[in-house]
């Protein structure tokens, strides 16, 4: 996999999409886009919206984090070892998070699962970075 996709390519392609995540959760947040076509269709309150969109958004905002320091990107250093093991935790995370759109009750969740499908690719190749 490392000769399909640049560790560079990977970094920025998950650094878009979950910039990119902010930005939906942020319109589901303000209210443009109804939360109850989110998580699957099971947020019933909008107090239970404002929890999971606030923990998702921290979410996004610590995996483009654990990302730049992966890559160096950041003024300060991070050990490689530890951010190899947060980006072999995001593959898990993104995994599990692909079975659950696929089984999730709207389409626009379903169709997310590309999206993290992809996310997880790209962690994968940023975990096995010989770099």
């Amino acid at each position: 996999m490392n000769k399909i996709i640049s560790s560079k390519t990977a970094a920025y392609t998950t650094i878009c999409i979950m910039g990119i995540t902010i930005i939906l959760h942020t319109l589901i947040l303000t209210g443009v886009i109804p939360y109850d076509i989110t998580w699957g269709g099971r947020l019933k309150t909008h107090a239970d919206m404002i929890r999971f969109e606030t923990v998702s958004v921290l979410i996004n905002i610590t995996v483009i984090l654990i990302v730049a320091a992966h890559m160096r990107w950041l003024p300060f250093r991070i050990d490689r070892r530890t951010t190899r093991i947060a980006m072999w935790l995001m593959v898990v995370m993104f995994s599990i998070n692909t079975l659950g759109n696929i089984f999730a009750q709207t389409l626009m969740e379903k169709s997310f699962g590309i999206l993290t499908l992809l996310l997880a690719i790209c962690c994968i190749r940023l975990a096995t970075d010989k770099e």
